[in-house]
């Protein structure tokens, strides 16, 4: 455990030693809140109107875009966690030290998974305390999809360091990550145009739903848990494979 938490507070500090985690917060942070008080989300069959035009003390619009800005986000966080490593040479270095492959990837997956958390934080709590002074906040909704928020991070988190893993550069990283966890989001777009038996095991494979579904609307299932943390153990799993690979064969 101290030698995942050694990497962990590694990887921490090479975030905030870079203009990256900076330049996530400059962005993610207004453009989601600025989403939900002006735009609404006009995604799906039932669009949502924003703050100001739909007048409920809700947080259901903020969160109804969450799957769809981690897509970018969390790529955007894990594009250096391999893809810089290699680049830069320290990667063979990084494996001179006794370490296992598991507790690498264990320590920068629970920094990127941090990261994340402090930003969904960043971007929900100031929210809600600005419309629970406007109206009657259930603020019950509020810890639930928050907490739900963390656990779509984490599975966002474990899929987007696959990819940093298989890039050789951060900028492939990035992109390759948003298309891939974007595809993940827009699966739920096409349950309404699919065969029926189809369309229920699209819907069930797409992270969006065990978000959108339930937490996001102060819901907690514990199916969505169970969901969200196998994708988080194949994620791993499938990484450590990769960057065991790519020692052996490189």
């Amino acid at each position: 455990m101290k030698r995942i938490l050694a990497i962990l507070a590694r990887e921490l500090r090479a975030a905030f030693e870079s203009p990256m985690a900076y330049v996530a917060i400059a962005i993610y942070v207004p453009l989601q809140a600025g989403l939900f008080f002006f735009l609404g989300y006009p995604v799906g069959r039932v669009p949502l109107p924003g703050l100001w035009e739909g007048g409920q003390a809700s947080l259901l619009v903020l969160f109804a875009w969450m799957p769809l800005l981690f897509a970018f986000l969390v790529p955007a966080l894990t594009m250096g966690a391999w893809a810089e490593e290699r680049r830069s040479g320290t990667e063979e270095l990084l494996f001179t030290y006794p370490l296992r492959t598991s507790e690498v990837v264990a320590g920068k997956f629970l920094a990127v998974w941090l990261l994340a958390c402090l930003l969904l934080a960043a971007t929900v709590l100031p929210v809600a305390i600005t419309v629970d002074g406007l109206g009657d906040l259930d603020w019950a909704t509020v810890w639930v999809g928050l907490l739900g928020g963390f656990v779509l991070a984490a599975g966002y988190a474990a899929v987007a360091l696959c990819v940093s893993a298989l890039a050789a550069e951060q900028l492939v990283a990035f992109l390759c990550g948003g298309l891939v966890l974007a595809g993940l989001w827009a699966m739920r777009l096409l349950v309404g145009i699919l065969p029926a038996r189809f369309a229920r095991g699209l819907e069930y494979a797409a992270p969006g739903s065990h978000f959108l579904d339930s937490s996001a609307r102060g819901v907690l299932d514990l199916r969505d848990l169970v969901y969200f943390g196998l994708l988080v153990c194949v994620g791993l799993w499938i990484n450590v494979l990769v960057i065991e690979r790519k020692r052996w064969v490189g």
